[in-house]
């Protein structure tokens, strides 16, 4: 029995020996096994165009608009128009009730008519010596007082009238014969009646990022598209940038967020064009043609010669290469190489987690991953339906 034991034993101990050398074993095959080298992206490098752009929205005016209002309390008499139709300058558009500042036009009319025939006899008599000076001073300041208040009256009564500021259409009509209007003060803006506006030449409005507004110049190119006409392009350019920030935006500015106001002229004019409608706006800050242009996930940051610098990887015979590089213009998608590599060298792009921990001189395995991306570059984005329009007066 004892003998038996022991031969157990001997080979529960052979096999558990033959168990740790076949693990160890292995552990020395993994480690002796070269890591594979990691399979990365990459594209060749050819020259390109690339067009950086500032991008806002806001919403479509006529670039002439007047809202009309009251300057005076009253109310609505008559009114002589719809929205929607065309006006010219000079035309009456409203009645207000003006009973009141005609009687008064009226005796005031009657007072001055007598203040000047006294006055014109008190002149006559006064050159003849036959009343004192005090007496036609007196006659004199009845006058002067009284054409004063017939002007008043007849400038009063001439409020009553409302006329066309401006030739152009009706765009906003907000009363009814009845309602009463009241006069703007310091703290209240008063009643707008109608706004009229000249639709042949409108305005796209947008507000942009205090951070990209540094790049905009009057006089750069922009295109604009209506969100109730996505598929047509309406060629426009920057008027004026303004100076202090838009501050109508409230939920923007509680949410620490600077906007300025820019205006951009619209070239292309459709009668569909409505004032109100929402725009959104592609501004042109910079182009560059034929240049080397690189995909923006490419582009790392990394320590050079003590410096943090702008740097890609390359790949010369199967292994990286950093390189160091000086970029241009980005359209947020990719960007300009000014300097640092040239045409044709194949560039790794991705994916993000290898390029993270990439060092030069390492093993590479590529992909092409060029031919989507270059494509893309040449053809650019799918091309929008454009609509010829024609440039129309109201």
């Amino acid at each position: 029995m004892e003998k038996k034991k022991k031969r157990r034993r001997r080979i529960g101990l052979w096999i558990g020996i033959g168990i740790g050398a076949v693990i160890v074993l292995l552990i020395l095959l993994n480690i002796i096994k070269p890591t594979p080298a990691p399979e990365v992206s990459v594209i060749s490098i050819t020259p390109s165009n690339i067009v950086s752009t500032v991008s806002g929205t806001g919403e479509l005016r006529a670039a002439n608009q007047v809202d009309i209002s009251a300057e005076k309390v009253a109310r609505v008499e008559r009114l002589y128009v719809s929205e929607g139709d065309l006006v010219t300058k000079g035309q009456m558009l409203c009645l207000l009730d003006d009973e009141s500042a005609r009687s008064t036009r009226n005796l005031n009319l009657a007072n001055f008519n007598e203040a000047r025939s006294a006055y014109e006899r008190g002149k006559v008599l006064f050159s003849e010596e036959l009343i004192s000076e005090a007496e036609f001073d007196k006659l004199t300041t009845v006058y002067e007082v009284a054409k004063a208040q017939l002007a008043q009256s007849q400038d009063n009564l001439d409020k009553t009238r409302i006329y066309a500021p401006i030739s152009g259409r009706i765009v906003a009509l907000n009363i009814e014969e009845g309602e009463t209007v009241m006069m703007g003060t310091m703290n209240n803006p008063g009643t707008v009646i109608m706004t009229v506006a000249d639709l042949s030449a409108m305005q796209a409005r947008i507000d942009v990022d205090e951070s990209d507004v540094v790049d905009l110049d009057t006089g750069q190119r922009a295109k604009v598209i209506l969100d109730a006409m996505p598929d047509t392009t309406f060629a426009a350019v920057v008027s004026n940038i303004s100076y202090t920030p838009n501050t109508s935006n409230l939920s923007s500015t509680a949410e620490g967020v600077t906007d300025f106001e820019v205006i951009l002229d619209l070239t292309d004019v459709d009668p569909a064009q409505r004032p109100g409608m929402s725009v959104s706006a592609d501004i042109v800050t910079a182009r560059r043609d034929s240049v080397i242009v690189c995909p923006l996930q490419a582009i790392g940051r990394k320590e050079v010669e003590g410096e943090l610098k702008e740097t890609v990887f390359l790949v010369e015979d199967g292994t990286a290469k950093l390189a160091v590089v000086q970029t241009g213009i980005d359209d947020g998608r990719s960007i300009e190489i000014i300097g640092g590599i040239e045409d044709s060298q194949t560039v790794i792009i991705g994916p993000y987690k290898i390029l993270r921990t990439l060092e030069e001189g390492a093993e590479v395995k590529t992909q092409e991953s060029e031919l989507e991306w270059q494509d893309k570059r040449r053809k650019g984005p799918k091309p929008k339906v454009e609509v010829k329009v024609e440039r129309r007066g109201t």
